[in-house]
Parts: C-alpha cells; structure tokens; sequence
C-alpha cells in the first residue's frame, strides 16, 4: 500500500464519540488545527452503552448549542423513582447550571451530533481510520501512523495526540499508560428498546445482588435493562432473554407488566467491564473519557464525566500548547485535577455495582432517605456527579439525616 507524507496539526485525537469529539470541538474553536481520527463509520452506534446523560452533560450540550437537536430525537425527562432495597425515593437530582433534565440518545444519535459540531468549529474528523501505532522522538509522542478506511497508511504529526480511544485505548497501549484502582467486573447489563411502554422517567430497583432500571430513550423508545452480578451474567449470557425476564419478573414486575403492553423493537444487547484510572498524561500525549478512567456503568457517569473531562482537558492544551514544558505542566494539572474530583465517584460506584444486603446501619438509612428530601437530593447527586459521595457518606451527615427522618415521623 502507498504511504502518504506526514501532515502536521496542533493536535491530534484519535477518537471521536463523547469524549474526543468534544475535545476535538473545543480545540479547534479556539483555532488549534486539530485532526480527529475514528476508526468507526461516523455516525454509528455502540451497541455496549446504554448513554443515559445526567443533568450535567445535558449542561454542557446546552453550553455547545447541541442540545436543542438531542432532544428533537430524545425525550428528556426529570424525575427518578428509586426502590433502594425496599426504601422508596421519588424526586429530581439535583439541577447543574440549571438544568434540570436528562436524556438517553442512543449513541448514534449523541456521537453523530458532537462529530458535525467538531468539524463545524473546523477540525479535519477523518472516519474509518485505524490508528496502529505512535511516532516517537526522544522519548515523546509527536504523532501517530494509521490506515484509511481504503487501508492506506498514512502519518501525521503533532505537539500532542490525544487517546480519546476507550477501554482498549491505543494510545494507552503504546505509551504503557500504567494502571491503577483496577478492579474486575462486578455486574453486568442485558437491556433492550420497546415501544407503547408506559416510562415517562427513569426507574430503578436494587437488591441485593440484581438490579433493573428503565428509561426513556430515543424515538419514541423505551430502554429496559437487568442487572446481574458478573458471576451470574457469564452463566446466562448466551440465553440473555430468559435471562433478562427471569430477572425483572423477580425484583421489578411492575417493569414486566409494563413490558407485556409494548412491543420489543430491538435485539437484546449485554455489556460488562473492569474498572480502572490510567495515568493520563506524558510527553506528548494525553487520554481523556473512559480510555483515562473507566467506571462501572451502574451510575451512568461515564458521558457526563467525558464531557467535563474534555473540557478540563481542552482547557489545559489551550493553555499549554505553545511551549513542551509548558503544556506538560499543564497537563499534569489536568489530570490531578480530573482524580480529584471522580475518584470519589469512582469508589462510590464500584460499592453500589456490588450489589450488596446492606447491614442495619445502611437499611435504616436507605429509609430515611426516603423521608428526607435534602438526604434524597444528596444521594441523587452522588449518584449524577453534583454532590460528594463522601460527603454524603461521612457520619455527621449520616446522623443528621436520620435525626431529621426521625423527627419527621
């Protein structure tokens, strides 16, 4: 195959769903030359996401001037009604900016927007193109060597290349990005879509050791999904619509009622992952979006925290960009900044993914959340990245909490 001339850009993100084509966007606003480089059809949807948006990443598409055409396609709505181990909360999480509402585009949908806004703002997106390996030189990244959607190679070169590429980054890959806070998948999705189902918000039910949640999503269409603990996922994921069933008559009947009204529009899909934070800057590069941090989906964080990643991110190279040195220090302050604010979240996450009996201490709070709007608002902000988990975890809030819901009675 022929191999063209290397090209020359400001910045160069490979990946360009919610986290790079945002970083992308920003960049090039700002009148960086950036290349944005996805190895997918743009657009396309990801059939492992099931990208219910918070209140915050409805925020910032406002903020872009892309909301207005989500919500053309997807029906926002406001409230959550949230069976906690047979504590009952009802309410909306707590505003950001304003905003109140969330979504759930299908990714198709989300990606396909933030992709056009990229190449709007002026970055050259070139879709169809595999990114195999980095260009060094003395010890930093200065570019990356890819094939064309017609498999021709072809290089380009950089200040800085962006790994906005997954779980399975390849920018990661080869810069050894090391790994830390590593766990192993604790439980693990089987949903799908149905029309005529009466969901006009979103719904979810723990116990302990399964879930389910719904919501509305695109179209017209409702997502339903089950929640089985790893373990129990790998026993049935090859028979996933028995399975699904078994689960939700089990814990959610009012769901399977519902379901037994509408009609089922899609195939089942199934996903699960480990969860980890990489080391998300070095000479030349960065990562940014779940290639930098990867959550378990239970919380549904994972777009809302790309898309104030990428802001944080687009921020720091804006201000670094001229100078190696510079952009280095900026970019190690990107990244202490992005831990200290999602570790928190991060750890809270991976206790609500294991599903667990919550002992006494925890079951008399779960119902006195219930009764407590301001303890409600908390949770729901823990869960929507507004309010500090371990705020809401520390015991003078705990006691607090009871004492009101105990007055309360």
């Amino acid at each position: 195959m022929s191999k063209t001339s290397p090209s020359v850009y400001d910045v160069i993100v490979v990946g360009a769903r919610c986290a790079g084509a945002p970083t992308a966007m920003l960049l090039a606003a700002k009148g960086h030359n950036v290349l944005l480089l996805e190895q997918s059809a743009v657009p396309s949807n990801m059939v492992h996401s099931t990208h219910l948006i918070h209140p915050l990443g409805l925020a910032y598409l406002e903020t872009w001037g892309l909301l207005g055409a989500i919500e053309r396609r997807a029906t926002s709505f406001t409230d959550w009604s949230v069976d906690l181990h047979g504590a009952f909360l009802h309410g909306p999480p707590p505003p950001v900016a304003g905003m109140a509402r969330s979504a759930a585009p299908r990714r198709g949908i989300l990606d396909g927007e933030l992709a056009r806004a990229a190449e709007r703002a002026g970055a050259e997106l070139r879709a169809g193109c595999r990114v195999g390996g980095l260009l060094f030189e003395d010890g930093r990244v200065v570019g990356v060597e890819a094939r064309d959607g017609e498999g021709r190679q072809f290089s380009a070169r950089a200040a800085l290349v962006i790994g906005a590429d997954g779980p399975a980054s390849m920018v990661a890959k080869c810069t050894g990005a090391a790994e830390h806070h590593v766990e192993p998948p604790l439980q693990s999705n089987i949903w799908s879509y149905w029309r005529d189902v009466a969901v006009d918000h979103l719904h979810i039910t723990i116990r302990e050791g399964a879930g389910a949640f719904a919501f509305p999503s695109s179209d017209g269409t409702v997502l339903v999904a089950a929640n089985l603990l790893h373990a129990d996922f790998l026993r049935s994921r090859r028979r996933k619509e028995p399975a699904f069933h078994a689960m939700l008559k089990r814990i959610a009947p009012d769901l399977t009622a519902k379901l037994t009204q509408g009609v089922q529009v899609d195939r089942f899909f199934s996903g699960c992952t480990r969860s980890f934070v990489r080391r998300s800057h070095g000479p030349g590069w960065a990562l940014v979006g779940d290639a930098g941090m990867k959550k378990d989906p239970v919380t549904a964080q994972g777009i809302a925290s790309a898309f104030a990643s990428a802001d944080m991110l687009a921020k720091a190279v804006d201000c670094g960009i001229g100078s190696a040195e510079t952009l280095d220090a900026e970019l190690a302050e990107y990244e202490r900044a992005r831990d200290a604010w999602l570790l928190p979240y991060y750890d809270f996450t991976l206790r609500l993914a294991a599903f667990a009996k919550p002992n006494a201490e925890q079951a008399a709070f779960n119902h006195a959340l219930a009764n407590d709007p301001e303890g409600r608002s908390q949770l729901f902000g823990a869960v929507s990245l507004t309010f500090s988990p371990d705020k809401l975890m520390a015991s003078g809030n705990m006691r607090r909490i009871l004492t009101r819901a105990a007055q309360s009675q």
